[in-house]
């Protein structure tokens, strides 16, 4: 009965044994000397083919159990085991058994609900990878931190936005945790998966934080004194009590566009016979996407995320449907970027470019797939998304597994098979996964009273907020946006004076009122062409 799985062992053994690539096979080898066909002395032949003495454990029933009930089961003992056999099974599968949870195996970052500190030198506000990693460095600096974070323990979008599969959105170098035990000690590999990612920002919180983290604390208020420090108030959500804070600085990492989760339906949802979900926060996990076709709603970073996850997974057609295209890129054009020269301008070299970006349109083109409108623009991605990275996205177009549809759901088709889209016409689907964002964070400025943000993210003094700017479009009513409207300068004149004249041009600009338009003569537009930096 076992000569095959003897055969197996060997040639593995053969194969494998001399090159140090051992796999290890636990072996849990049980017998009784009351069974007809096996000798006990065969069973424990098998230690010989374990990877190492502690991976090999022997059990001999009769050591344990009634001899008659085993001499009554001979070699059937299986069928009916008894309690010692099923007890040894156990605690062997406990001692192997692979953790799928990914918090039992993080570092343990010490008490998060300790004690609200009255006086304090600095507070972050967010345990997210950017609030670790200032506070790692104010902590680094000398000063008493303590980071507060209204959920129940530390991560950010990684722990509570992402799916157990997600991985980092571009290439390794532009998002990656170098410093989690020394620079350069651990090198991830490329497009972070979750774990790791969670892995070394706890890490780092264990070693440089252990016990500043308060959890469930939600600051809910801020005010300024007349000495430039700060008083907070953090409500305890588990306790409902409000607790008064004063530091010296205060900085929050609170991501600006990720807020509470844009929920959206359909008419005639009870008529699909389908699954209907979100694609963030583990809802996709259950998912069979074997053999079936899936309707991905949206074209951002989990768009496409979710694209991969259902062609690695065996789904039969993928479709990403948005209300405009989202921009993706093959993972050598976001790696070569790295790889590129810089000018003293931090540059690239515009030949160069050409040459990268007529070798990515060409991508679209061979994987029949068409290219975001938003090129057509003069934008190289749409505002407020991100560049998405994903061979798959080429790959499954090439093979008629993917497409990349610019288009709204109006229903669910009545025989369930499917969507109704604006235009009329119609989408087959099994899934529907619906990655279709989240509603702008709005509450630090109502919290700290602030409208306005500064260079180098500063509310005020002392008081951070670490938002990423807009700088590509104006289209938030940004500088650029009213200067070019109030016809003073054109975009493009716009982009070479702030380069070359740097902040005494947008000195002189404060002395017009912005909110009105204007129409300046020639030789106003002559005179606010030609400062002089100096």
């Amino acid at each position: 009965a076992i000569l095959g799985d003897l055969c197996t062992l060997q040639s593995y053994r053969f194969r494998h044994g001399d090159q140090n690539r051992e796999t290890l096979v636990p072996v849990l080898a049980i017998c009784h000397d009351e069974d007809p066909l096996v000798r006990p002395e065969a069973v424990e032949a098998w230690r010989e083919y374990s990877s190492s003495p502690s991976s090999f454990e022997f059990c001999a029933l009769e050591d344990f159990e009634d001899a008659e009930l085993l001499a009554e089961q001979g070699h059937g003992f299986c069928r009916n085991p008894v309690q010692t056999l099923l007890d040894k099974v156990a605690e062997v599968f406990r001692k192997y058994q692979v953790s799928k949870d990914v918090e039992e195996i993080l570092p343990d970052i010490g008490p998060v609900d300790g004690p609200i500190p009255e006086e304090i030198d600095c507070v972050v506000v967010g345990a997210g990878i950017a609030g670790i990693t200032q506070a790692k460095a104010l902590a680094e600096s000398g000063k008493s931190v303590v980071v507060f974070d209204r959920y129940r323990t530390v991560g950010g979008i990684w722990m509570y936005y992402a799916n157990n599969f997600s991985r980092v959105n571009s290439s390794e170098p532009a998002y990656r945790i170098v410093n989690q035990k020394g620079l350069g000690s651990r090198p991830n590999e490329d497009h972070t998966p979750r774990h790791d990612i969670l892995r070394d920002t706890f890490t780092i919180a264990s070693t440089h934080l252990y016990g500043k983290f308060r959890c469930n604390a939600d600051v809910v208020k801020i005010s300024k004194r007349e000495d430039r420090t700060y008083d907070l108030s953090v409500r305890c959500l588990t306790t409902s009590r409000v607790y008064n804070v004063h530091a010296k600085v205060v900085s929050f990492n609170v991501n600006r566009r990720i807020g509470k989760r844009r929920s959206i339906t359909w008419p005639g949802a009870e008529h699909f016979r389908g699954e209907e979900v979100y694609g963030y926060a583990n809802e996709v996990l259950d998912l069979k996407f074997w053999g079936k076709k899936v309707l991905v709603v949206g074209a951002g970073a989990f768009a496409f995320e979710n694209l991969r996850t259902a062609i690695e997974r065996g789904a039969k057609q993928v479709t990403i449907l948005g209300r405009r295209s989202g921009t993706t890129c093959p993972k050598w054009i976001d790696m070569i970027a790295f790889l590129r020269p810089l000018d003293k301008y931090f540059n690239t070299n515009k030949s160069g470019n050409i040459i990268s970006f007529d070798a990515w349109r060409q991508c679209y083109k061979d994987a029949c797939l068409d290219t975001p409108e938003c090129w057509e623009e003069g934008l190289l991605k749409p505002h407020n998304h991100t560049v998405s990275v994903s061979d798959l996205a080429f790959l499954g177009g090439y093979y008629g597994l993917v497409d990349l549809r610019v288009g709204e759901i109006a229903s669910f088709r009545p025989d369930g098979q499917g969507v109704l889209l604006k235009d009329g016409s119609g989408l087959d689907c099994d899934i529907v996964i619906k990655a279709t964002g989240f509603h702008l964070n709005d509450e630090v400025p109502a919290v700290t009273g602030y409208s306005k943000i500064h260079s180098f993210n500063l509310l005020d003094f002392n008081l951070n907020y670490g938002a990423e700017p807009l700088l590509d479009g104006g289209q938030h009513g940004s500088q650029k946006r009213q200067i070019v409207a109030c016809g003073i300068v054109d975009a493009i004149e716009y982009e070479e004076i702030c380069v070359k004249q740097g902040s005494v041009f947008k000195k002189v600009l404060v002395t017009y009122d912005d909110s009105k338009p204007m129409n300046l003569d020639v030789a106003k537009r002559q005179e606010v062409k030609q400062l002089d930096s100096t």
